[in-house]
């Protein structure tokens, strides 16, 4: 009897010592994911900076119209910041930093819907894009963040569902092709761990982009409006 009780005991302590791991690994699952979570980017107003604000400014008018359409401010015989209206409304639509050594864009933000608010904000390095920030539903709120190798997407989060919190992962190989995909149904700020990891499914049996966010860059260092120009001869302007 005696030993029968001891085995019984020690049984018991095996279950009781199991379900106290599975409790701990739990616990340390959650804390991990609600760190991960806090890391992820989350949804807020989209950032802009002053551009033009000395005195050194070099205006241009493109189509002639008498109204002012770029204006570069110098530096040093550099541009050092330049804002283009590309519509030709009377709005800056595109916002333009250089590099006052190099001549090199650094910066760029752009309106891509002419509503008179920054919709990307894209980062350069010795003039190759490394990173930017969308408003891709036009609210005002940042939603997608990109990150580049080489001038191409390799990473992208977005907020989906208009949460102000990544819901959606995607990871590229250098040639566009989708390396990762994950989604977050349940919610938690992290990938589900069902979906986590796996590529989405192309017709070759590869996978492919299917992210209806493009992932080439898009903001361009120059444009068609300002062709990269450092200014024009016509001075002042509307703005």
């Amino acid at each position: 009897m005696t030993e029968r009780v001891r085995v019984a005991a020690a049984a018991v302590a095996v279950v009781l010592l199991g379900c106290s791991g599975d409790a701990t690994s739990g616990a340390g699952r959650r804390s991990n994911e609600s760190a991960a979570a806090q890391r992820e980017p989350r949804s807020a107003p989209m950032p802009h900076e002053d551009c033009v604000t000395g005195t050194n400014i070099s205006s241009l008018d493109v189509n002639g119209d008498g109204q002012v359409d770029i204006r570069t401010e110098m530096s040093g015989g550099q541009p050092r910041c330049r804002e283009t209206d590309a519509n030709f409304d009377g709005r800056v639509d595109i916002y333009r930093w250089f590099d006052p050594g190099s001549g090199q864009v650094t910066r760029v933000e752009e309106d891509y819907d002419f509503d008179g608010r920054v919709d990307v904000v894209a980062t350069f390095a010795a003039g190759v894009l490394t990173s930017d920030v969308m408003d891709t539903n036009f609210d005002g709120l940042t939603d997608t963040w990109r990150n580049y190798r080489g001038g191409r997407v390799v990473e992208l989060r977005r907020d989906a569902d208009g949460d102000g919190r990544v819901d959606t992962w995607e990871r590229f190989d250098d040639t566009g092709r989708v390396t990762y995909s994950a989604t977050d149904a349940n919610r938690d700020g992290t990938p589900d761990e069902d979906d986590a990891g796996t590529p989405a499914p192309s017709a070759d049996g590869g996978s492919t982009v299917v992210s209806a966010i493009p992932t080439t860059p898009t903001p361009q260092p120059t444009s068609a409006v300002d062709g990269g120009a450092a200014g024009g001869a016509q001075k002042g302007g509307r703005r």
